[in-house]
Parts: C-alpha cells; sequence; structure tokens
C-alpha cells in the first residue's frame, strides 16, 4: 500500500457545491443527477473547501465574434468529402519513458471535424488570485476503495465498497480487434483551455475558454491519440466544437457526435470524453493538481464513471467501471501518481450510449498547457496497454 494521507474535513459551510462538468445536458432525466457532484479536499494538510466547478460560458470577445478564421498556416488539409485528416505515420523513436510494448506496424490516428482557428494569448496582467499545485493521493476516507495497484475509486454512491471491489477485479468485455479503429475521443466542452504557463497567479479577466485548438483540450486530444498511435491503436479524434456558441445542450449535440462516429467506425469500443477540470477553493484559489512524472510536471488527471439509479437508461454502466478500474489500475503501473482516485456518482455524460464510455478530466484551470499535453501522452501510453491487454483477452 502507497503513503497514506488523511482526508482533510471541508468546512460544513459547502452545501451547494457545484459540479466538475457542468453544462445542460438538454433532458431532465440526466441533468437531474447532477447535484450530486460533492466537494473534495487536497490532502496537504489545507482547510478550505475546494470545489469542483463548471466554468460558465465567456463572454464574447472580438475573436470569437469572427465568421471566417484564418486558419494556420501550416495546417493540415482535411479531405473535402470526409473532413478528415490522417496524421503522418509515427517515426519510430528510442523513448525512455515507460509505454506499452511498441508493435511491428505503424498507424496513424484518424482527425475529424477540426476547425483551424487562431487565436492569440490574452495578456495576463492583474493577479486575480494563486495558483497552488496539489497532488490528489491515498485517502482513508470511508467512501474510498482500494484497487490491486493501491489506486483508488472513490465511491458517491450506494453501492457497498465490497460489490465494486468484486467488480473492479473483473475484466470488461470489449471484443477489440487492434487493426481497426478502436478508440474515439471527442470534447463535449470542446473549447475548454489552460494557463499559457505554469504561474502561481491567474487573471480572472482572462478567458479559460478558446476555440484555438493548438491551446485548448483539443491540443491534449492530439498528444493522447498520437501516443496511441505510437503504440500500434487507431483512435478517431473528433473535433467538433459542441459548447460554442451556445454551451447549453452541449452534451446533447456531443451525443449526435458520438452516435455517428460510432455508425461510421462500428469497430470503436473505447469511448472517452476528454474535458479539463475546474477546482478552486472558496477563498478563490485555484488548484492545480500535478504529478512528478520521470522529473516533470503532469496534470493529474481523474477518470468519472457514471452510476444508474433508475433515471439514466445506463442498465450496463458496471461495465463503464470495470474498464474505469483496469485504466485507474495501469495507470499506477506505470505512472505512480498520475491519476486522481476515480469517481463513481450519479452522472451521466452520454455513458449511456456504449459500454466502454468514461469521461477523464486532464489537470484543471489552474494548470498549464505543457502540464496538460505531458499527461495528454502519457494516458494515450496508458490507454494502449489497457486496450493490448483486453485485445489480448
Amino acid at each position: 500500500m502507497g503513503k497514506l494521507k488523511s482526508l482533510i474535513i471541508a468546512a460544513a459551510a459547502l452545501s451547494c457545491p457545484f459540479l466538475a462538468c457542468g453544462g445542460s445536458v438538454g433532458q431532465a432525466m440526466r441533468s437531474a443527477a447532477y447535484f450530486a457532484a460533492g466537494a473534495y479536499f487536497p490532502e496537504n494538510g489545507q482547510t478550505s473547501a475546494v470545489l469542483y466547478i463548471s466554468d460558465s460560458p465567456e463572454t464574447e470577445t472580438a475573436a470569437d465574434a469572427e465568421t471566417d478564421p484564418a486558419p494556420e498556416t501550416n495546417a493540415a488539409e482535411p479531405d473535402p468529402e470526409t473532413n478528415e485528416t490522417a496524421s503522418p505515420d509515427t517515426a519510430e523513436t528510442d523513448d525512455t519513458t515507460e509505454a506499452a510494448e511498441q508493435p511491428e506496424r505503424a498507424v496513424s490516428p484518424i482527425t475529424q471535424n477540426r476547425t483551424e482557428y487562431t487565436e492569440a494569448p490574452a495578456a495576463y496582467t492583474e493577479n486575480s488570485g494563486a495558483v497552488v499545485r496539489e497532488h490528489y493521493g491515498y485517502s482513508l476516507a470511508n467512501d474510498h476503495i482500494t484497487l490491486s495497484s493501491d489506486a483508488q475509486v472513490r465511491n458517491c454512491t450506494s453501492l457497498a465498497n465490497e460489490t465494486l471491489s468484486a467488480a473492479a477485479e473483473e475484466m470488461p468485455m470489449l471484443d477489440i480487434d487492434l487493426s481497426e479503429p478502436t478508440v474515439l475521443i471527442v470534447h463535449t466542452h470542446t473549447t475548454e483551455c489552460f494557463q499559457p504557463t505554469e504561474s502561481d497567479s491567474y487573471d480572472a479577466s482572462c478567458p479559460t475558454r478558446t476555440r484555438d485548438c493548438s491551446r485548448n483540450i483539443v491540443a491534449v486530444g492530439d498528444a493522447l491519440v498520437n501516443a496511441l498511435a505510437e503504440n500500434g491503436i487507431i483512435a478517431v479524434h473528433d473535433c467538433t466544437v459542441h459548447d460554442y456558441p451556445a454551451y447549453s445542450g452541449a452534451y446533447d449535440r456531443s451525443e449526435d457526435t458520438i452516435r455517428a462516429a460510432l455508425e461510421k467506425y462500428p469497430s470503436i469500443k473505447v469511448v472517452i470524453d476528454l474535458h479539463r477540470d475546474a477546482i478552486e477553493n472558496a477563498d478563490g484559489t485555484r488548484v492545480a493538481p500535478v504529478a512528478e512524472i520521470n522529473g516533470q510536471n503532469a496534470a493529474q488527471f481523474m477518470i468519472i464513471a457514471g452510476c444508474d439509479d433508475g433515471r439514466f437508461n445506463m442498465p450496463d454502466y458496471m461495465e463503464n467501471f470495470r474498464l474505469a478500474c483496469l485504466i485507474q489500475n495501469t495507470a499506477e503501473e506505470m505512472y505512480a501518481g498520475l491519476a486522481r482516485p476515480v469517481l463513481f456518482d450519479y452522472r451521466n455524460y452520454n455513458q449511456h450510449i456504449t459500454t466502454g464510455s468514461l469521461l477523464i478530466e486532464v489537470g484543471s484551470h489552474g494548470n498549464s498547457l505543457d502540464e496538460a499535453l505531458y499527461t495528454g501522452e502519457l494516458l494515450g501510453n496508458v490507454l494502449a496497454k489497457t486496450i493490448v491487454r483486453l485485445a489480448a483477452e
């Protein structure tokens, strides 16, 4: 068992914490359950409460109002019929980081529905509050269960910890064919972005969203699918913008995107909705979850697996949970401390569409882009090793 750390009990005054991945789902059956997000607290002895909040839509800027954005000069031209761009085959490299075994064949990710838009980073001129870097580690709280790797799951449901511990030992039933596209990466909140550089402060007037795919969560998706390709896993990266110009209804729009991709690529067995979290203390301090991996700061990631209490029509949610636990164990074995505990809660996030569906938060609005990009690469290695293991079952 890893280092034991006590969970700090938060101020009882917090009765209505915000959600990590907010936004209207467009259906009352799904949105009704988001109240259960709860508050979560870092392991550093800090007594102020930490909220998981969802960003409100940003005020439209002059760049946002442009209707004909200029593409980047070095952007690959998509196929006019399919709107897809295949990345060049990845050359073999002498990678010293721990990754899945390199296959003999080279593959490329499939990028689709990408709109190139360039926007200069906002100038940070005002110190609106502090950014602190925290590592979310092992917890002794009763709502946490410990997996075989010493990684953990935070159980926010009425299901017994013993039931979940037993399920975590079972392999998900996914029929993987490594010769075909296997993974789909989408972004419900496509415009979520990060601090431009690592900093101990933030400027509240600067937007936390951008349509610039080189700086938002799409860039992290790029790093992830490229790492998958280097490990022989074919992934489809759908870059459709779902939260602009309207934020409300983003999950309805991303559901349409997921269903269309599954129809086009029926071989896909793993669907990841990739997000950036927003973690903030009650005093306005932003928290950047970090782990040091191979001497470099990485933004910790968190898997969210939804549970159905009868409101979501998710009869197979335990298959998603088993996959979450397998990924969590693989991450801990490869890069100890990279993953925050899995959040298992009464949520949907389009996980009713197919088994193998999960939401993953990479970092927070206090993390730098470089930290998030590094995590995208590491997470790609983790997913690749997980999928190769599933294919061998």
